[in-house]
């Protein structure tokens, strides 16, 4: 189950490659929340420079099965200053309520930290696993 985050010492944890496969969760949990998030963020570059903050939780950060979830450093995950990437993922459908694309494994840890950084400021609610 995913919680809310609440003190500097607990356990955070990540999404699995099930949940983000799950185009359902997906939709809910993760690019709708992201899509909210953005008004707040701003712009598709400034995505890249808020993410960074999911690095102060290194060390914190595990799979469900208590794996730990290491990732590579945000600006290499992102390596468009642009960050363009971004723009597509929060693109929608035409019909609007729906991704027009959704994650392949390549990107699941980038869509595991843009989840979390929703998530750590209120967009996301937390949900069983």
């Amino acid at each position: 189950m995913l919680t809310a985050i609440s003190t500097k010492d607990e356990k955070i944890t990540v999404l699995a490659d099930h949940h983000i496969a799950n185009r359902k969760l997906y939709r809910e949990r993760i690019w709708k929340p992201a899509r909210a998030m953005h008004k707040e963020v701003g712009s598709f570059a400034a995505w890249r420079r808020v993410l960074v903050e999911i690095e102060d939780y290194d060390g914190r950060l595990f799979f469900p099965d208590q794996r730990p979830f290491r990732h590579e450093e945000i600006c290499e995950m992102f390596p468009d200053v642009g960050n363009r990437w971004m723009g597509l993922f929060l693109e929608a459908a035409p019909c609007g309520t729906a991704p027009k694309r959704y994650a392949s494994p390549i990107t699941y840890n980038r869509v595991r930290v843009i989840e979390l950084y929703s998530r750590l400021h209120g967009a996301a609610n937390s949900f069983a696993a």
